[in-house]
This record gives C-alpha cells, sequence and structure tokens, in this order.
C-alpha cells in the first residue's frame, strides 16, 4: 500500500509538469511571433519599401523566430527564388515571341543577364553561409546590375516583374548592410 501512495505525488508531478510545459508552448509561439514580427518591422523601415519587404518576409514563417543574420539569409533567398522566377517569365516570352525581332532580341539580352545571375546569388548564399557577407552583398549587387540592364531593353512586358524583382534586390541590399 505504501508503495502505491508514494506513487501518487509522482504522478501528480509528472501531471502538473506535463500541464505547464503544454500551458508555455501553447503560448510561447505567440510571444516568438510578436517579437519576429517587430524584428521584420524594424528591420524593413530601413529599406526602400517597407511594406513589399515586410510582406516579402511575412510570407516566410521563419523569419518569426529568426534573429537580424537569420532574417537576412531569408531576404537573400527570396531574392534568388524571386530572381528564378523572373527568369522563368522571360524564357516563356523568348519561347513565345511573335516576329518582333527587337523585342524578342531584347528578351534574349534579359536572359542571359539572368541566366548568369543565378549561380552568382547561389555563390552568394555560400559566401553568406560562410559569414562573408560582403561577398554575399556583391552577388546581390551583381543581380541588381543584371535587372537594370533587362530594364534598360524597354520591353513594356517586364516592366512589372522587373520592378518587383529590382525592389526586393534593392531593400536585400540594405538588409545585408545591416550585417557588416
Amino acid at each position: 500500500m505504501a508503495s502505491q501512495n508514494s506513487n501518487i505525488p509522482t504522478k501528480i508531478l509528472v501531471i502538473i509538469t506535463l500541464i505547464s510545459l503544454g500551458f508555455n508552448n501553447y503560448f510561447l509561439p505567440i510571444d516568438a511571433e510578436e517579437t519576429g514580427k517587430a524584428l521584420i518591422e524594424s528591420t524593413c523601415k530601413k529599406t526602400q519599401y517597407p511594406e513589399e519587404c515586410i510582406s516579402a518576409l511575412e510570407s516566410d514563417p521563419g523569419c518569426f523566430t529568426a534573429n537580424l543574420t537569420g532574417l537576412t539569409r531569408i531576404a537573400v533567398e527570396k531574392s534568388a527564388s524571386k530572381l528564378v522566377e523572373t527568369l522563368h517569365i522571360v524564357d516563356m516570352l523568348v519561347q513565345n515571341a511573335t516576329s518582333d525581332y527587337p523585342t524578342w532580341g531584347s528578351l534574349v539580352l534579359c536572359r542571359y543577364s539572368y541566366n548568369t545571375s543565378v549561380p552568382q546569388i547561389q555563390e552568394g548564399l555560400q559566401a553568406f553561409d560562410q559569414l562573408k557577407f560582403d561577398k554575399s552583398y556583391k552577388s546581390v549587387e551583381a543581380v541588381k546590375k543584371a535587372v537594370i540592364d533587362c530594364d534598360h531593353q524597354g520591353v513594356k512586358s517586364l516592366t512589372q516583374v522587373n520592378t518587383a524583382l529590382l525592389r526586393l534586390i534593392e531593400d536585400t541590399m540594405i538588409i545585408l548592410h545591416l550585417l557588416f
């Protein structure tokens, strides 16, 4: 009998501990999310396009638990993804181009610029992981140059996607610069 009674406090302690852990885990994500949201907002307020920056970063759940370095990595990843997405759009336009040779030629130049930028930003991500933030910055800067070069081609069907990519790239560069 004595051994059964001595197990009761142990069982109660285990139950209280589990309830406490469950209670903390239930409310902890809200606090972490609020902290992450505050970091996103304070970081993005330093960029040229704060609302777009906030929207882009909040679309990645990892941002809500990231520190500034993690947030910056996610911004570079978002830029790389947007670059690839833009390249696919340009590639489709090249393949479906009409008989307008000058527009087709401009699209081909844009595709070339974006194609060469993809490995550059991938190298930038690798440099970031090695904490070489200046090298990562230069790779993102190279993508910016490619976007500007493409935009100078004057292809009207690319204006919107180029603008979206350029704004994300410029914000990413500002955020990256906060690390050095």
